[in-house]
């Protein structure tokens, strides 16, 4: 493949991996993920494989460094989204996804789709049909997987801090100055 075209390729299947984080339309990023595998070609197979993991890592990235964005169930969750990113697991980000959509689905997809232009640019290859840290053993371009890992992760986790960030917080004042407060009396 050219190299506009598998840059191309690599930022609509990011932004279809992290899209619904395991639903319909990553399902068939994934299914064309499972052809390439079939039909050898690996460079696709490692971006789709970067892609499927950024998800949960990106958000789990950012709960550790954006602890106060987070709650502290949100930031438990991170935890547990960390693991499912090593072995895989896109769903791991669904949690915070249903918590605040707005801020977090255009994150991973921002997050994804760098992570694999950057896994395709630097000509990683895997040879199995799964994803995250977990085919590591299995990945040709281990320096080029890994730095897509990275990347995607990193990008995932400044987006949605930053979009938090900017949110603005109502202070308790604030709140209360926005409260009705009607007062009936009746003679």
């Amino acid at each position: 493949m050219r190299e506009g075209s598998i840059v191309l390729l690599a930022i609509i299947m990011g932004l279809m991996l992290a899209f619904d984080m395991g639903g319909p339309v990553n399902k068939v990023a994934y299914a064309f993920m499972l052809i390439c595998v079939s039909q050898g070609i690996y460079s696709v197979v490692a971006i789709a494989a970067v892609g499927i993991a950024i998800p949960p890592l990106g958000m789990g990235l950012a709960t550790l460094v954006g602890r106060k964005y987070f709650s502290a169930e949100e930031r438990e969750t991170g935890k547990a989204a960390l693991v499912m990113g090593c072995v895989g697991v896109s769903e791991g980000a669904i949690p915070f996804a249903a918590a605040d959509p707005l801020r977090v689905i255009p994150s991973i997809m921002i997050g994804a789709a760098s992570g694999c232009v950057t896994t395709a640019l630097l000509g990683a290859q895997c040879y199995a049909g799964w994803g995250g840290l977990i085919v590591l053993p299995v990945v040709q371009g281990k320096g080029g997987f890994i730095a897509g890992l990275l990347v995607g992760a990193c990008v995932t986790a400044a987006c949605v801090i930053t979009l938090k960030a900017l949110t603005k917080k109502k202070t308790p004042a604030a709140k209360a100055d926005d409260e009705l407060d009607l007062d009936f009396e009746i003679n």
